[in-house]
């Protein structure tokens, strides 16, 4: 996991897929509200923060696996 690592990046990172239309939009969302609820959980010093990184990075990469499919 890289030191600098960020939740809130990886959340944006999530978000800016979806809108380019990297990754289909419907794991992207759910995987971006997943990182929100690792935030939330590291926030409230629920979970070490580099299970949450790694988490949060596992998302990601679950969501750029995911391509969009075709617009109507």
């Amino acid at each position: 996991m890289p030191p600098d690592e960020d939740l809130h990046a990886v959340r944006d990172r999530l978000r800016l897929a979806w809108a380019t239309r990297r990754v289909c939009g419907l794991v992207a969302v759910a995987m971006a509200l997943r990182v929100d609820r690792l935030i939330a959980l590291d926030d409230a010093g629920r979970i070490p923060r580099a299970d949450a990184i790694r988490m949060a990075l596992e998302a990601e990469a679950v969501a750029l696996c995911v391509r969009p499919l075709p617009l109507p």
